[in-house]
């Protein structure tokens, strides 16, 4: 079948100003443009694999976030409205990092994290404790009733024309112990495994909160950042306009409760955006608002829950949704038979992970993984909340790999007779191609692979109630499961009940043109789960050779390439140049942002599924190569990553007249494929270095302002 090469399909959008994207989100969406600055900040502190480097007693964290919280507060305060404060390295770059406690930007103003950077999150969690209403009580860093999305203020605080830009990290440091309070000594992520039952939940930060009900957000923007180890949900949006480019976030596969984006309002888009996390990579809710005019382009999702529509709990409406380009997978880069952090495949073998195979440290070994998934209604402590009314809504071309559940629509829990059922009207799946799963996905039983030996196999679910006149209303276009061989479909169960289907142009297995009749099942074929479904129309065509085109493999590191002017980054000056114009014999430094997708700590969840002895999520292992420059097919020089481990930079002096397009390239090492990222544009004009205009060095070459 016909493959795409990955790097030119998914990594090449660095610098890039995309025309308005045509799609769901009634705005014209363009790349944004990073602010002007009215304040620079430099890092204050140098930080090490665990963490920012400074003494781990609570006095001595508190004392420094609390300091470097106010400095910044007060520069956004005394930012002009447009303006934004930029965090970039020490003089010294081994200075790389930040402390702080929960910060709030003022209307209007933005930040700026230079790549390089890390801003880390406090971990104490008296300095992140609610005081107002909405926290009912709830005591930040423990675990009670009810208390999910209370008790904690999150580490950001967006609002009105605010955003966050920049190639830098923001580390919520979830794995590491808490300073204060009952749970002092035990990490975030360790709370998650105190709940007792399903009605105690825990009090932990977001990171990025941008509106709540009552005091929805406008026009908030997220702009290539990197998110890591959130203590909880990541970034949650409730509001009108929020515009998502570039950003990367981050957690292991087995923390739960890490969504990506939890996000209900209208007129959003994520683009280019990668995420891999211990629950939905993007969950969809409607949270007292409609939710509407919403796109998902260039996605990339890696383990979990997928996209999740949440269908329950109130009465409003969830429309014109549209995801495009998408891929998810749930396996990682190969880590058997190698050391992985530091740690032995024989020390997994060994207590406290005692791992019994390699299928227990991969998220494709739980049932329980979804790419592309609506939820009908919502659990609660008291039953089910009904689902609300779901319609127009597209998932296409798009990519699966290693995901049990490729296709999800299923309530949470059974509807209750007093219920009012949800309505799910026009789901398009078009141009859907199902890999056949890898040898990372081997049928397991709670994370322990089945003996002997067997290939997993996918899973496709569509439930409703016709028994109450409800019925999914689905159409198929171009849907197709490969083959783990020849006569041997992947897909090992399918359960179809209530839906109302319509397939066009092409489905592949056979099967899915005939869910309507339970006879159809064979030895050979899933094992079916069918009743009171019906086809609107079918089509005749069953090719797989018609599947959508996706890539013989996907990355698992992601790099973007950017410039700045002269030899190293001039305070203030922005920090995602595409293009510059600048004079012969001028200088500029090429800028590559380089680091796995997948989380890089290695966490090990005890109950995790009931799981016995558990789940392991092994940390993706470093980056260890040089990062390659090139000028078209020439190599012009190459440079280690430092600072915060994800900077490589390369200076380009004394250049000649004329065009220069320069590119950069991650060689391929022990665990990851060589990756080519980025591409940017130096017009060097030909005019003489002495210049009265440049001054006596014309080190910088006279740079003139790159339009963005």
């Amino acid at each position: 079948m016909k493959t795409t090469k990955w790097s030119t399909l998914f990594l090449c959008f660095c610098g890039a100003t995309t025309a308005g994207l045509m799609a769901q989100d009634t705005r014209n969406v363009t790349e944004p443009i990073t602010p002007k600055v009215c304040a620079v900040l430099r890092a204050p502190l140098k930080s090490a694999a665990d963490g920012p480097v400074l003494g781990d007693t609570a006095d001595e964290q508190n004392a420094e976030s609390s300091r470097e919280t106010t400095t910044l507060q007060t520069a956004l305060l005394n930012c002009t409205k447009g303006q934004a404060v930029e965090l970039t390295l020490g003089v010294n770059p081994s200075f790389n990092a930040f402390l702080l406690e929960p910060v709030t930007l003022p209307a209007n103003v933005s930040l700026i994290i230079d790549g390089g950077v890390t801003v880390y999150g406090s971990r104490d969690p008296s300095r992140y404790q609610d005081n107002s209403d909405h926290a009912q009580g709830a005591i930040c860093g423990t675990v009670g009733e009810y208390q999910v999305d209370r008790g904690c203020l999150p580490l950001f605080t967006l609002r009105t024309d605010n955003g966050i830009y920049g190639y830098g990290v923001i580390d919520g440091q979830g794995n590491r112990t808490i300073l204060s309070g009952d749970n002092q000594g035990i990490s975030w992520w360790d709370m998650a495994f105190k709940k007792k039952n399903s009605s105690n939940e825990q009090a932990s930060p977001k990171i990025i909160n941008a509106g709540v009900a009552g005091a929805f957000a406008s026009n908030v923007v997220l702009h290539k950042i990197t998110i890591r180890n959130p203590p909880f949900h990541t970034v949650g949006f409730g509001g009108n306009g929020f515009t998502v480019w570039g950003v990367k976030v981050q957690a292991p596969w087995t923390m739960p409760n890490s969504d990506g984006f939890d996000i209900h309002g209208s007129n959003i888009t994520i683009y280019d955006t990668t995420v891999a996390i211990g629950d939905q990579d993007i969950a969809i809710s409607t949270n007292n608002i409609d939710t509407s005019n919403i796109t998902v382009r260039k996605f990339r999702g890696y383990n979990k829950g997928g996209i999740t529509i949440l269908a329950g709990g109130d009465s409003h409406l969830t429309s014109n949704l549209l995801f495009e380009e998408l891929l998810f997978t749930g396996s990682l880069p190969s880590v058997v038979g190698t050391t992985v952090n530091g740690v032995t495949e024989a020390t997994l073998m060994q207590p406290p992970y005692s791992l019994q195979s390699y299928a227990q440290a991969l998220p494709t070994s739980t049932g329980d993984l979804k790419a592309m998934q609506i939820t009908t209604n919502i659990s609660s402590s008291t039953g089910s909340k009904p689902g609300n009314t779901i319609s127009n809504v597209t998932f296409q071309s798009v990519c699966v790999q290693d995901i049990v559940r490729p296709i999800n629509i299923v309530p949470l829990s059974p509807f209750k007779s007093t219920d009012n059922l949800p309505a799910i009207a026009g789901v398009v799946f078009r141009d859907v191609h199902v890999l056949p799963p890898t040898a990372q996905f081997p049928k397991t039983n709670k994370g322990v692979p089945v003996t002997p030996a067997a290939a997993g196999g996918y899973g496709f679910f569509l439930q409703a109630d016709p028994s109450r006149n409800y019925y999914n209303d689905i159409t198929l276009d171009n849907v197709v499961f490969d083959d783990v061989a020849q006569g041997q479909t992947s897909l090992a169960e399918i359960t179809a009940i209530g839906t109302a289907f319509t397939t066009v142009n092409n489905v592949y297995p056979p099967i899915l043109n005939n869910l309507n009749n339970q006879a159809a099942a064979s030895a050979a074929g899933p094992t079916l789960n069918l009743d009171s479904n019906f086809y609107a129309k079918a089509t005749s065509v069953s090719d797989p050779s018609l599947a959508y085109a996706c890539p013989a493999k996907p990355p698992f590191v992601t790099g973007e390439l950017y410039l700045t002017l002269g030899r190293t980054l001039p305070l203030g000056e922005p920090s995602s140049l595409p293009t510059a114009t600048i004079n012969a014999g001028g200088s500029v430094t090429l800028n590559a942002v380089v680091q796995p997708i997948m989380s890089q700590s290695t966490f090990f969840n005890p109950k995790g599924y009931n799981a016995q002895p558990g789940l392991l999520a092994v940390g993706s292992p470093a980056l260890t190569n040089p990062v390659e420059f090139y000028e078209g097919d020439v190599l012009v020089g190459t440079a280690k990553l430092s600072a915060n481990g994800t900077l490589a930079t390369l200076a380009i002096r004394h250049l000649k007249p004329g065009t220069h397009v320069f590119t950069a390239r991650y060689p391929a090492d022990a665990y990851y494929d060589a990756t080519a990222f980025g591409s940017v544009t130096v017009v060097v004009r030909d005019w003489p270095r002495s210049s009265p205009a440049c001054g006596p060095s014309g080190e910088a070459g006279c740079p003139v302002p790159a339009q963005q």
